[in-house]
């Protein structure tokens, strides 16, 4: 999906292995991503649109659906980022399994810079998608 090059990209790095929505340590997670998040955004609740990308790079076997990564993301992004997670345009999940070769096609170099301090991290880019109509 396109996005205009004034649009507000924000991006984080969430250090460690994701969890899952349905994981009894989503709460616990959700909150980790709430925080840096907010240290992001500076507080900003926002009524445009958005694209989010998550990319989830891995050492060990993933035992998770990425759907069920991104839902714990989306849920973690509501009353933070955006007002409800309708404002979401686009979303688009993508695990790396590092064991195995891994090519990127596209994406910001910062996708894959963290890889030099971590061996397992989610990455999330949120894009604003402004569209002259906000809810």
């Amino acid at each position: 999906m396109r996005t205009s090059s004034r649009a507000r990209e924000y991006r984080v790095v969430v250090p460690g292995k994701a969890e899952s929505f349905r994981s009894p340590n989503a709460k616990r997670y959700k909150k980790k991503i709430r925080a840096l998040i907010r240290k992001s955004i500076h507080g900003r609740l926002s009524k445009e649109f958005f694209e989010v990308y998550v990319d989830y790079f891995h050492v060990q076997p993933r035992r998770m659906d990425m759907d069920n990564i991104s839902k714990c993301v989306m849920d973690a992004l509501n009353k933070v980022l955006y007002v409800d997670d309708k404002q979401v345009r686009y979303q688009k999940s993508i695990a790396h399994d590092l064991s195995d070769f891994v090519r990127i096609r596209g994406g910001p170099i910062d996708l894959v810079k963290a890889l030099q301090v971590y061996d397992e991290y989610l990455f999330i880019r949120i894009r604003e998608v402004p569209s002259g109509k906000k809810l």
